[in-house]
């Protein structure tokens, strides 16, 4: 099967992560193919934030979590805070926010673009991933956005996780019947 073909069909979100650092070179690489995806008129309307420090992960997946545990729109997080140090960044190596320009319209659009390459480089790294939505919370909390340097200009649209994978989530079916075609 074609590699680029067979990734797309393998690369799984993984939740748990081996306490093995990411060497610089491979997080460089992964940008780098967040940089190359396409943008509406290529505008590029991205800037990531590569966070490999582990106090500060924890930090701000616990003040999440906080926030959110007893929230009945999110029984999951409360269901995965029962078996997992941390339900919200799964104690990741290396979590990558990406924001995009807020005066550009596409920048959710292009930033999730960018998100995909990001994964998928990853994976053929061989370096797992799991995109996170529960970090949008930390708009709420402009002490940590501080912290993490994020630009006034920018807002958060997505975040991912990356490490060394420590599970094998099985592959579950795709709904087939979602394409209508038009000759």
């Amino acid at each position: 099967m074609n590699p680029t073909i067979n990734s797309i069909k393998e690369r799984r979100a993984v939740r748990a992560y081996k306490d093995k650092a990411i060497g610089k070179e491979k997080i460089n690489e992964i940008i780098e193919c967040g940089i190359w995806a396409p943008s509406a008129r290529n505008n590029q309307p991205w800037k990531f934030v590569a966070l490999t420090n582990r106090n500060l992960i924890k930090k701000i997946a616990k003040r999440i979590l906080d926030k959110i545990i007893n929230n009945p729109r999110y029984p999951f997080v409360r269901e995965r805070a029962k078996t997992k140090e941390d339900p919200i960044l799964y104690s990741a190596p290396l979590v990558i926010f990406i924001l995009g320009d807020k005066n550009n319209k596409w920048n959710a659009i292009d930033c999730s673009l960018a998100a995909q390459n990001m994964m998928l480089a990853s994976y053929s790294l061989g370096i797992s991933s799991c995109p996170i939505g529960m970090t949008q919370f930390l708009k709420e909390e402009q002490d940590l956005m501080n912290e993490l340097g994020f630009d006034k200009n920018y807002e958060l649209v997505l975040t991912l996780t990356f490490g060394y994978g420590n599970e094998e989530p099985e592959k579950k079916e795709r709904t087939k019947d979602v394409v209508k075609f038009i000759e």
